[in-house]
């Protein structure tokens, strides 16, 4: 997955992170953010940040959020292969299914990775702008945040897992 690719998949979380940095960084006249170009650049940063996390810890974060069923779908295909045809000489379905696995997992796991941070981020930033008030606005957008970006991703992530051992279990049983 090249570079331009990895920065599409970034999807939504990374945006959500991209807009949040500006409107902080338009917010509070930060000294070195002298014109609106720079603050634009800054505000990339977070989800830059993000992108590159995903991409160097991508195996353990597949492992970490939908280890379980990752592992038994790999179990059911040993299982039904004997452990003799993995990946190199499965069907180009079972490929398909483990590539777009890997292409969705990063956009997964960007927008789980930016449903966290921002949870954590808006309350504090309430609480930094308006005391309590902005502290319970905050806790509230925080619970919206984190059913719209992470709870989703982590369910449709495990979903793919869990599918990866279909097409498998469908080529074997019809022979």
């Amino acid at each position: 997955m090249g570079l331009a690719s990895q920065i599409k998949n970034g999807g939504w979380g990374a945006l959500a992170i991209y807009v949040y940095s500006l409107l902080i960084l338009l917010y509070w006249d930060v000294p070195l953010i002298s014109t609106d170009r720079i603050a634009l650049v800054a505000a990339a940063v977070p989800s830059i940040v993000v992108m590159f996390t995903v991409v160097v810890a991508n195996d353990w974060l597949n492992d970490f959020w939908a280890g379980g069923n990752l592992k038994r779908s790999t179990e059911t295909i040993l299982r039904i292969t004997g452990g003799s045809d993995f990946f190199d000489s499965a069907q180009q379905e079972v490929k398909d299914a483990i590539d777009d696995f890997d292409e969705k997992g990063y956009s997964h796991h960007v927008s789980i990775l930016a449903g966290i941070i921002l949870a954590i981020a808006v309350p504090t930033t309430g609480y930094v702008i308006n005391d309590l008030l902005g502290l319970l606005i905050g806790v509230g957008l925080a619970a919206i945040i984190l059913r719209v970006f992470s709870v989703r991703s982590f369910r449709e992530l495990n979903r793919l897992a869990k599918q990866m051992s279909v097409p498998y279990e469908e080529h074997y049983e019809n022979q």
